[in-house]
């Protein structure tokens, strides 16, 4: 007899003590590249009440200790949602929800718990867009009552899953401006602590060439949008210094010569779309830039 032979036989065995058959009174699941199990809603389909949910949860417990498995995840769909407290009385921990559903965990093992957070970082994405007249296209946001007065900020807003960031920033000056443009490079991005619910913020400035000039502003969105200039821009004093530090992240990318542009590579995983990197590489005129002024630098820049 083999050894996986006499290891089947033992936890047959312990599931003949448990009174489990066959397997058949154990919730079903999908076990992951870390020895855990994820039970989906469609392993939940043919439970037809709480009681028959607590017996099978209970007794796969027993069989899942028993085997050295890890990580328990559950994901309860809401119309399910009778089920929830039987797994918080058996252990389970809340780790994220959304709309349609709550996923809860349990760590088996004696040792501390490695699971791994959920997502805890919003992902914004602006677009810098400055014309051949060294302007730049600003807004002022309906919906930003948190400052005292209105700020000319730069179009943009939180990326939609599954789109890369020049997308998203394409994106938000099209809908909030009525401008289209091309990206050129991502110029710099911002990360700060505790900002929405205690989450991390990453924000992404992605530089644009602007494909048209009308402004068609989105009045739901937006009181306000005009080009400016970018000097008179950076030099008000009423700009914020976040954004007065990005304009200046242009000014210095066309004077050393120097920007992020993105290279996709194949996911490492079939079937899902490209990894996308960004890394440094040349910018816009470099010696020829050097003891210009910012207007003069900025106006000749190559986009």
């Amino acid at each position: 007899m083999t050894e996986s032979e006499t290891e089947a036989d033992a936890v047959e065995q312990f599931f003949k003590s448990k009174g489990v058959t066959d397997h058949v009174d154990c919730l079903k699941g999908d076990i992951d590249v870390f020895n855990g199990v994820t039970v989906r809603p469609k392993h939940l389909m043919d439970i037809v009440d709480s009681d028959s949910f607590n017996k099978r949860l209970i007794k796969s417990l027993d069989m899942w200790q028993h085997e050295g498995k890890r990580g328990i995840w559950i994901k309860i769909p809401i119309t399910q949602a009778d089920f929830i407290p039987i797994a918080a009385k058996l252990g389970f921990e809340f780790h994220h929800a959304k709309k349609d559903f709550v996923m809860m965990t349990k760590w088996l093992p004696n040792e501390p718990n490695t699971l791994p957070n959920y997502a805890h970082h919003f992902v914004g994405v602006a677009g810098l867009v400055i014309n051949e007249k060294n302007e730049v296209l600003v807004i002022q946001e309906r919906y930003l009552v948190s400052l005292k007065k209105p700020i000319w900020k730069f179009p943009g807003g939180l990326a939609d899953p599954g789109e890369n960031l020049q997308e998203t920033a394409i994106r938000e000056v099209r809908e909030e401006t009525g401008i289209e443009t091309e990206f050129v490079s991502l110029l710099c991005f911002r990360h700060m602590h505790e900002v929405r619910w205690g989450t991390e913020d990453l924000y992404f400035v992605c530089l644009l060439k602007p494909l048209s000039s009308e402004i068609k502003m989105d009045d739901k969105e937006i009181t306000a949008c005009k080009w400016i200039n970018l000097e008179t821009y950076i030099s008000d004093p009423d700009t914020i210094s976040t954004n007065r530090m990005i304009a200046e992240s242009y000014i210095k990318s066309c004077k050393y010569g120097v920007t992020y542009t993105p290279i996709h590579y194949p996911h490492f995983l079939k079937n899902k779309p490209d990894q996308v990197f960004y890394s440094l590489s040349p910018f816009g005129p470099c010696e020829e830039s050097k003891g210009k002024t910012i207007e003069e630098t900025t106006v000749n820049h190559k986009l």
